[in-house]
């Protein structure tokens, strides 16, 4: 059944009867990740970086599994095994194994990371992700899926005067923004002696979530289980000195539940404030 379940749902089933795919027919882990556009005249105008990625992660997993004492080989891995009832032989594998299961996710499928001149970053990533498992003891496939849209935005504020104080911005021209960019920080730590900055961070997330179960002996399937979930974000970190540093956020997330009969629609919020102080700085 598990030869059947890998050629059913991936490529490594094949005519291969074994539980242990070869590792040719594996698929490799990858990330890609693409920075070329920001070297195009008319997006270096406004982006300091613009990267585009893309990543694969799949795990096989094969549960606790023991070998029969009694399997006597024919041919290609298959034999026989004796009936612990009559004792006479069974067409059986060599290991009796509990449970397999596969998790594949793009993690993203595909991402866009900017930075803007004004120190603006802004990401967008769309991630998909695959879970099925075998059980051998109930004979049943479970697989659920999920799709995630994530968008996300944030904003350094150097120098930031929150109780009181103020500072006058020097307007740069075009041919001197470059050097100034990397420049500014630093030029602005030690004319003050501490730049205290203020990070924002601003994300939003909608994911969508389903799982299916697959009876194998009586050929049905049902939905168990799916929600959608809409998640907001936001945090702020304020440097007060070279030890302090003061952190807010606020979350807030509703759940959609796609089955009705054991589940309602929730809306939690949870927002607090922070001090850390560190004595390694």
């Amino acid at each position: 059944m598990i030869p059947a379940f890998l050629a059913a749902y991936t490529s490594m089933g094949g005519n291969s009867l074994s539980i242990f795919p070869a590792l040719s027919r594996l698929l490799p882990n990858w990330t890609v990740r693409y920075s070329g556009l920001s070297q195009l005249p008319w997006i270096r105008d406004v982006f300091k970086s613009v990267n585009i990625n893309h990543a694969y992660k799949s795990v096989y997993a094969v549960g606790s599994y023991s070998t029969y004492s009694t399997f006597v080989e024919y041919m290609n891995g298959l034999g026989f095994i004796s009936d612990a009832t009559t004792g006479n032989p069974v067409p059986g594998s060599m290991y009796n194994v509990s449970a397999v299961s596969i998790n594949e996710s793009f993690s993203p499928l595909l991402g866009i990371d900017m930075t803007f001149r004004n120190n603006l970053t802004c990401k967008v990533e769309y991630r998909s992700t695959r879970v099925l498992s075998l059980s051998m003891t109930s004979v049943q496939i479970n697989e659920s899926t999920s799709k995630d849209w994530v968008i996300g935005m944030g904003y350094k504020i150097n120098n930031f005067k929150l109780f009181g104080g103020s500072r006058r911005r020097k307007v740069r021209s075009n041919n001197s923004r470059n050097d100034d960019d990397n420049k500014s920080s630093s030029t602005s730590s030690r004319t003050s002696g501490f730049n205290t900055a203020l990070n924002l961070r601003f994300d939003l997330s909608f994911r969508k979530q389903a799982a299916i179960c697959r009876d194998i002996a009586s050929m049905t399937s049902s939905a168990s289980s799916g929600n959608s979930a809409l998640k907001i974000s936001f945090s702020a970190d304020y440097s007060l000195s070279r030890l302090l540093t003061m952190s807010f956020y606020y979350d807030c997330q509703t759940n959609s539940p796609l089955l009705s009969a054991n589940s309602y629609p929730t809306t939690t919020q949870d927002f607090g404030l922070s001090l850390k102080f560190s004595l390694t700085r």
